[in-house]
């Protein structure tokens, strides 16, 4: 399932529409785009939960050392280390969990 954004949609279509009134066009076409606005007024928003890649990510390890092990980590929150601090390593800037909290929030 694709998702659009709600907003830019609402937008969209309300430039389409003033597009079409500029042309002074009050026909069929400025009508469905009326129709539609509203349609997509009427809809359910759905709020998708926001992803933080880990190179975004104000938890992710500082830098990573040679070895793979002894990160230094900014704070306890990442996920990707653990209490013995030899499992830990440094996450991909692709990767990314539930935990993620963007730098400068």
């Amino acid at each position: 399932m694709n998702l659009i954004d709600y907003n830019q949609a609402i937008e969209a279509l309300e430039k389409e529409r003033q597009l079409l009134l500029n042309r002074e066009q009050y026909g069929a076409e400025n009508v469905l785009v009326h129709h539609a606005l509203n349609v997509i007024a009427e809809l359910p928003v759905i709020r998708q939960p926001q992803i933080v890649r880990c190179k975004d990510c104000k938890h992710r390890p500082i830098k990573p050392c040679e070895n793979g092990f002894d990160l230094e980590f900014p704070d306890e929150k990442c996920p990707c280390q653990c209490d013995d601090g030899w499992c830990s390593w440094y996450p991909p800037d692709d990767w990314f969990c539930a935990g993620g909290e963007k730098k400068g929030q």
